[in-house]
């Protein structure tokens, strides 16, 4: 057998292909060098090969959905179908046997592997099937059919818990405890006549006149323009609504708010409170073993109330944080009467500081905390509320309600942590000399776009004169 006279056959055969590829190009108007230059030289697993051609197999998943008496079916459409190669190859010269075996092995390893096609480029594919075939008449030469897909890193659902759902149900929680615990206090005093009850009345009174107060405080009416559409300075920034891109990921409301209709909203939402405090008044005065639910009730209603009249989370800590410091002024006596109005007062101020807290964490889970610093922030200030009254809770014997702060915290702790740990950090920059803007946010950012950002983190006297030291985020 003239094996010389094979080899040249096949490099025969290899070369008119050459030159039929150069005529049909130079027939259509290009040249063969500028489709031959960018074929890529075959392998598998980093294994070389000459590729003799190959198919493919591309599209969409679909699938068809036919009905009972319908005469065009539904075509459900589930993504990107999975593309399919087949590569047919071949191995020549005289350490062939060598070459295959080194193309078997590959074959063989376990997972997927990367793939050169001559005009595809570089793969990530799963080998299905491969052979190989062997003819006597042509010696030193072995051919290879490959049949691969291409696949992906193995991928897991990503799971998460919904932050604000625990908080808002930890904080349902603690203010039933709180309702539990403060009946089992107030039936022992209330049982010493009308001047506990009158006790209870003054202490409500004092407590939701000051919530009326901080409702109507100036900042929180300013914050108005939280909910607005558009861009008011770097002093109308706030918590929900992005700001000179100071809140990329929030939404900005574009219902077509006016500061008529933001009045009118702020004006009903302050009417909401009033109500809400008529009610505990009506409540405080008609206090008895049979509506003490009334009551609690209605405290509960005064916090929501607050809480729904501050358009901006922060504010709503804020102000809800002054509510929670509240310390009825009413003076008692060392008689027994005076030990029960005493007793009456400090389980009505109990009830109300823990409703307060517990519209605090609310209000906590629906901020939007900056960066990661501001995230540990927040959650630090929840937490010190949280456990002062712990400890609080825990002196007086009050189970319920310190389980239920105990849940509260960690739910305050996982959302805030969790939507924090995506944020960046916030860093201290510092220059040789007073900079705008527009020429840090270019340097530190490489985005000038980001200079009102810069703004309203730093807090300059003046855009073009920053300090020349500040707080603004690493990233």
């Amino acid at each position: 057998m003239n094996i010389g006279g094979g080899a040249g056959a096949v490099l025969g055969t290899t070369s008119g292909i050459s030159n039929l590829a150069s005529s049909l190009a130079a027939r259509l108007g290009g040249s063969a060098g500028s489709y031959f230059d960018q074929l890529r030289p075959a392998s598998f697993r980093g294994v070389p090969f000459v590729s003799l051609g190959g198919e493919g197999a591309f599209g969409r998943r679909n699938e068809v959905h036919e009905y009972v008496l319908r005469d065009t079916p539904w075509v459900e459409d589930l993504g990107r179908g999975t593309r399919r190669f087949r590569v047919f190859g071949f191995v020549v010269g005289d350490d062939v046997i060598a070459q295959r075996d080194l193309l078997i092995a590959a074959c063989e390893k376990e997972g997927a592997g990367s793939l050169v096609h001559p005009t595809y480029g570089r793969r990530d594919v799963s080998l299905m099937d491969s052979r190989w075939i062997e003819r006597w008449e042509k010696g030193r030469y072995f051919e290879f059919e490959f049949e691969f897909i291409e696949g992906g890193p193995r991928v897991f659902p990503a799971t998460s818990v919904a932050g604000g759902s625990l908080v808002e149900s930890a904080a349902s929680d603690l203010n039933v405890a709180a309702a539990l615990n403060f009946a089992r206090t107030a039936l022992t005093a209330i049982a010493y006549g009308a001047a506990v009850l009158g006790s209870a009345v003054s202490t409500a009174v004092g407590w939701y006149t000051a919530a009326k107060n901080f409702v109507g405080d100036a900042r929180n009416l300013f914050r108005l323009l939280t909910n607005l559409p558009g861009d008011f300075g770097r002093f109308a920034g706030s918590a929900t609504v992005p700001t000179f891109s100071k809140f990329p990921s929030s939404s900005v409301d574009t219902s077509g708010a006016t500061v008529e209709s933001l009045t009118q909203a702020a004006t009903l939402a302050r009417a909401n409170v009033d109500a809400a405090s008529a009610t505990l008044d009506s409540a405080a005065r008609n206090l008895d073993a049979s509506t003490i639910d009334e009551f609690t009730t209605a405290v509960q209603g005064v916090t929501s109330a607050m809480l729904a009249a501050t358009p901006d989370p922060a504010d709503s800590m804020r102000l809800l944080t002054s509510l929670a410091g509240y310390e009825p002024s009413g003076a008692t006596t060392a008689s027994t009467i005076g030990t029960a109005m005493a007793t009456m007062q400090a389980a009505c101020s109990d009830l109300f500081r823990r409703a307060t807290i517990a519209s605090i964490a609310v209000a906590a889970s629906n901020y939007e905390p900056t960066s990661s610093d501001d995230a540990a922030r927040v959650r630090s200030q929840v937490l010190d509320l949280i456990d002062a009254e712990m400890t609080i809770s825990g002196d007086q014997g009050d189970d319920e309600t310190y389980d239920a702060l105990r849940s509260l915290r960690h739910a305050v702790v996982s959302d805030l942590n969790q939507r924090g740990a995506s944020l960046p950090a916030m860093r201290t920059f510092a220059f040789a000399t007073p900079l705008p803007s527009l020429t840090l946010a270019n340097r530190i950012y490489r985005d000038a776009a980001r200079a009102d950002e810069l703004v309203s983190q730093a807090d300059p006297v003046h855009p073009a004169f920053f300090p020349t030291s500040f707080k603004a985020l690493a990233t």
